[in-house]
C-alpha cells in the first residue's frame, strides 16, 4: 500500500505486534503511543502527540527525549521495541546507539520505521509535518553497521500490504567478536512446517515426535512453545527454529488470532493446543471434568502420543527424545564416573502437588543397603529427605535443567511422576518405573521402551484424566499427605522391579 489522505492512521505497533510478540518478552516500547505493542512492555513517551494533536495517552514513564534514556542501565533490556518514533528524531543515529545501549546481550532492537517509497516525503501532499527524516530500510542498516560492531539482522521486511506503508526490522545483539550478520538474507526453505505446542517443559517433548517426521519430509520446521520448552528442545536436530512465546503476553482472544496469522506463513500447521489437555486431561473449569468416572475413562482412555501424531496428521512412528550437546554429556559422564556403581535416577514430583511420590526417602535407603546409588532430581516437594547419605543424593532443582535431563540419560534406572524427567528417557534403553497419577499406562507409557507403569490399582478414582491444582476432587492420603493413587505404590514395591532389573543380590552398605 502507498499511504495516502483518506487511509486509516495510528496504530502503527498493532499491524505487527504479532510478528513481534516472539521478540517482546518484556523491555520498553519507546514512543509508545496511546497503546503500548504489548502490555507487559514499559510504555516510554514524550507526551508530544497530545501536545501537537491532543492524542490521549498515558505512558508508564514520561521522559522529554526519546533519545535520551539515562534512567535505565546499560543492556538491561530484553527488547526496546519503537514503531513510527525515529523519523521524527533529528539525530537518529544518536537515538539508536542510545536504545542499543539498554538491550542485553541476545536482545533484541525492534524498529518499524515508514518507508520512504509507500510515504509522502518531506514536503510532499500528505506529508507528515513533524517528520525530519524519510528512511529506507538501508538508511538504518547503514546507521547500525557504524554505531555497533556485533549484531544479527534476524528480520528486514519491506511492509506494503494490506494497510501498512512501512519496513520492519529485528536487529539481535550478538557476543563480542561475532561481527554483523544478516540472517533475514538466508534462503527461504522450500517447504516449511510449524508445530506449536505451549504447556510444562514435559509436554513439550511430545512435539518432538511429530517434528522428527515432518523433518523426514523435507520441510523446515519451526516449534512454537514457552520458554522452558524451548529450552528443552532447543538443540534438538529435527527442529530448525524455536519460538519461545512470552508467557501471559495474550489474552485468549489474542492467541486465537495469532494462531491464524501463523497458520498462513507455514506450508503445514500444527497446533497442539488441546490435543491433550481439555480432551484427554480435563481441567476443573471444564464441564468434562465434573462427567462420572466411568464416562470420563470411556472418552479420555486414548495414548498422548497417538493423539499428537493425529493433529500433526503423520504416523505412530515416534520419535519422542530429548538431544543433549556434547559439552552437556561430557559434564554428565564426569558427574555419573564419580559414582562407582549402579545408579537409579528418581524424579518424585511432578507439576503440581498431586503429583507427589511420597516414598522416595523409603527406596533411596533400600537401594542404599543393596549397594545402589540414587539421585533425585527435579521439584523435589518433600522436606523429609534425609538419612539417605552416602548412597542417596538430593540434587533436586540445583542442576539447570538440561544438566539434569543429560544426566538422567545415564541412569541405569529411572523411577518417576508423570513429568519432565520420565517423558526425556521415555524412549532410552534403561528400565523406568512411572508411579502413574491421573493417567493410565495406555494414556502415557504404552509405546515407551523398557517401561512399567506403576499402576494404584487399589485406588477406585485412578485414572481419574483430571488435572488437579488441589485436593478438592483428589482422593488424599491421610498417612502421607499425598494423593492417594500416589501413595498406593509403595517403595517396596518399585525396589522389587528394580532389583529384578538390575540382578542385584542384596549387600551392605558401605
Amino acid at each position: 500500500m502507498t499511504w495516502h489522505m483518506d487511509a486509516p492512521q495510528g496504530s502503527e505497533a498493532r499491524k505487527v505486534r504479532f510478528d513481534v510478540v516472539q521478540y517482546c518478552a518484556s523491555g520498553i516500547d519507546v514512543g509508545c503511543g496511546p497503546a503500548k505493542v504489548w502490555p507487559g512492555m514499559i510504555g516510554v513517551d514524550s507526551l508530544k502527540d497530545t501536545e501537537l494533536f491532543g492524542i490521549p495517552m498515558k505512558p508508564d514513564i514520561v521522559v522529554p527525549d526519546a533519545a535520551r534514556l539515562g534512567l535505565f542501565g546499560s543492556e538491561v533490556m530484553e527488547c526496546v521495541f519503537s514503531s513510527h518514533l525515529l523519523e521524527h528524531i533529528a539525530d537518529y543515529k544518536a537515538a539508536l546507539a542510545e536504545w542499543w545501549r539498554l538491550v542485553r546481550p541476545g536482545g533484541y532492537l525492534v524498529l518499524y520505521l515508514p518507508h520512504r517509497d509507500f510515504y509522502p516525503n518531506i514536503g510532499e501532499p500528505g506529508a507528515n509535518p513533524d517528520h525530519v527524516h524519510d528512511f529506507a530500510p538501508t538508511d538504518i542498516v547503514d546507521a547500525m553497521r557504524e554505531l555497533a560492531p556485533d549484531w544479527d539482522l534476524l528480520e528486514n521486511q519491506d511492509r506494503n500490504g494490506g494497510l501498512e506503508y512501512s519496513f520492519l526490522q529485528v536487529y539481535q545483539k550478538t557476543a563480542p567478536g561475532t561481527g554483523q550478520r544478516y540472517t533475514c538474507e538466508a534462503p527461504k526453505p522450500a517447504k516449511t512446517a510449524a508445530i506449536v505446542r505451549v504447556g510444562g517443559h514435559g509436554d513439550a517433548l511430545w512435539a518432538s515426535s511429530p517434528a522428527a517426521l515432518l523433518k523426514e519430509q523435507g520441510y523446515h520446521v519451526t516449534i512454537y512453545t514457552t520458554a522452558g520448552g524451548a529450552d528443552v528442545l532447543r538443540h534438538d536436530p529435527n527442529i530448525d527454529r524455536v519460538v519461545a512465546l512470552p508467557s501471559s503476553a495474550m489474552t485468549d482472544e489474542d492467541l486465537l488470532e495469532y494462531w491464524g496469522h501463523l497458520g498462513r506463513q507455514y506450508d503445514r500447521f500444527v497446533n497442539l493446543i488441546g490435543s491433550v489437555e481439555q480432551s484427554l486431561l480435563l481441567h476443573d473449569t471444564e464441564i468434562g471434568f465434573y462427567r462420572p468416572h466411568a464416562l470420563r475413562h470411556k472418552l479420555c482412555n486414548t495414548n498422548y502420543l497417538e493423539r499428537v501424531h493425529d493433529f500433526a496428521e503423520v504416523a505412530y512412528d515416534f520419535r519422542q527424545k530429548f538431544y543433549p550437546t556434547p559439552a552437556e554429556l561430557e559434564w554428565a559422564r564426569k558427574m555419573r564416573a564419580e559414582l562407582k556403581g549402579p545408579l537409579v535416577v528418581i524424579a518424585p514430583a511432578g507439576s503440581g502437588q498431586v503429583k507427589y511420590w511420597p516414598h522416595a526417602q523409603s527406596l533411596m535407603q533400600s537401594l542404599g543397603h543393596h549397594g545402589i546409588y540414587s539421585v533425585v532430581l527435579g521439584d523435589v516437594r518433600d522436606p523429609k529427605l534425609v538419612g539417605v547419605e552416602p548412597w542417596g543424593s538430593v540434587i533436586g532443582m540445583d542442576w539447570p535443567i538440561r544438566l539434569a535431563l543429560t544426566f538422567a540419560t545415564l541412569a541405569d534406572a529411572v523411577v518417576g511422576t508423570e513429568s519432565l524427567i520420565v517423558n526425556a528417557v521415555a524412549f532410552e534403553p534403561m528400565l523406568k518405573i512411572v508411579t502413574m497419577s491421573h493417567s493410565s499406562a495406555e494414556n502415557l507409557t504404552k509405546h515407551w521402551t523398557n517401561t512399567a507403569a506403576a499402576e494404584p490399582v487399589g485406588v477406585a478414582c485412578h485414572p481419574c484424566h483430571r488435572i488437579h491444582g488441589s485436593f478438592n476432587f483428589c482422593a488424599q492420603d491421610k498417612g502421607t499427605g499425598a494423593a492417594a493413587c500416589q501413595a498406593f505404590i509403595t517403595a517396596d514395591m518399585v525396589l522389587g522391579a528394580l532389583l529384578n532389573h538390575l540382578n542385584f543380590e542384596k549387600a551392605e552398605a558401605a
